[in-house]
């Protein structure tokens, strides 16, 4: 084997996993060790604490390190970073949110490691993150490559900085088909866990439990639905902030017996499997995985008209666009394709048709690689005719 590019990412410790841990855990899985050698790093944990997120890789044999941090803005986290680069000489810093983007940028600086950040997300989310984001514009400015998950947010980043359309390649989220390819998944064993009628039509929403997720919507949405008389169960998938607040809405609204909250889920294409719809209520994203999941689990979509949705689902083809924060669109497409069977069919098998034509994680972590080699070389580092000598991408 010649020498390999040594890639390491680098994430925020979180306690909320959604989907970009789920698709960063495909790096271990699909990573082309012949030619690469990777770490994965989080941040804000203590230094001999290994978060769930990390242990997760020792199933593929992917050396992981926690920088340790006392709080979420502990500058001594540079020197600890920049320490494990020396000494593991990491060609290749990918980080993968604001905060390592910062940390990760100073730590990099007094030596030859270039850095590469994926966007998870469109800009300008909250007016509580402004400074945060601000902060980001100036230091993402000075990576080598800046790596959008859809075309909608790299359209928002070259708009906003033109100068950087030529560092500024999308490489757009997907999922890992291997976890959808077999159909030996019993929904009725989800539907018992909750006790939902083998014969319940069943909406899935699957995702962090927080504002920009639009669960509020969602959950008046279904207040409409049951005030149609139409009977729909819903299971909310995933944990965070809005939680308790939306159990309470739940409650106070009388539809608690029609909404689940299953909390975090490992088994998510179980759950899709037991639904028969997957609604999206969000009011930001970046290019939804759930979305992508839901597909390739063989379901139609309601889905909100944010980010790179629409760069997934095809309007009347694979599910149906609607707009943010609206709840009787959202009620409307439900009933609408509950009461046509026929039609939610049809979009469900050409939705699986297009995941698995279009939408497969081992694409996502080729380009990432592509990306690595083309910035190694660029940089005249040796490992780069080595790496293209051992194959091609």
């Amino acid at each position: 084997m010649g020498e390999r590019i040594r890639v390491m990412h680098f994430r925020r410790t979180s306690h909320i996993v959604g989907g970009p841990e789920t698709l960063l855990y495909a790096i271990g899985k699909y990573t082309d060790r012949e030619r690469f050698d990777v770490t994965v790093a989080d941040f804000g944990a203590d230094a001999e604490a290994r978060t769930p997120f990390l242990r997760e890789f020792d199933q593929y044999d992917i050396p992981t390190v926690s920088i340790p941090a006392g709080h979420k803005w502990d500058f001594r986290s540079i020197r600890e970073l920049a320490a494990v680069l020396e000494e593991r000489e990491i060609d290749i810093l990918h980080t993968h949110d604001h905060r390592t983007d910062l940390i990760g940028y100073l730590a990099s600086r007094r030596r030859p490691t270039a850095t590469v950040v994926t966007f998870w997300q469109p800009l300008r989310r909250y007016w509580w993150l402004k400074h945060i984001e601000i902060l980001d514009d100036h230091i993402i400015r000075r990576f080598d490559r800046i790596l959008p998950c859809a075309e909608a947010v790299r359209d928002e980043i070259v708009r906003k900085s033109p100068h950087l359309a030529d560092r500024c390649i999308t490489v757009l989220n997907r999922v890992d088909l291997d976890l959808y390819k077999q159909n030996g998944y019993a929904g009725s064993d989800i539907r018992a866990e909750f006790g939902i009628p083998a014969d319940a039509f069943v909406c899935a929403t699957v995702g962090r439990v927080m504002e920009d997720k639009g669960i509020t919507y969602l959950v008046d949405a279904q207040k409409l639905i049951a005030d149609a008389g139409v009977k729909v169960h819903q299971l909310i998938v995933g944990t965070g902030p809005q939680v308790e607040e939306m159990t309470e809405k739940v409650r106070f609204l009388g539809l608690a017996d029609r909404v689940t909250f299953t909390g975090h889920r490992r088994d998510i294409p179980a759950v899709l499997k037991a639904c028969d719809l997957l609604i999206q209520s969000s009011l930001s994203e970046g290019l939804s995985i759930a979305v992508v999941e839901a597909m390739a689990a063989g379901l139609a979509v309601v889905a909100t008209d944010v980010g790179g949705t629409t760069e997934i689902v095809k309007h009347g083809a694979t599910g149906l666009i609607i707009q943010p924060r609206k709840p009787k669109e959202i009620a409307d497409g439900v009933l609408a394709l509950h009461a046509d069977s026929a039609r939610r069919e049809s979009m469900a098998k050409a939705a699986r048709e297009t995941a698995f034509r279009e939408w497969s994680v081992e694409k996502w972590v080729r380009q990432f690689e592509e990306v690595y080699v083309d910035l190694v070389a660029e940089r005249g580092h040796g490992a780069a005719q080595l790496v293209s000598q051992s194959g091609t991408l």
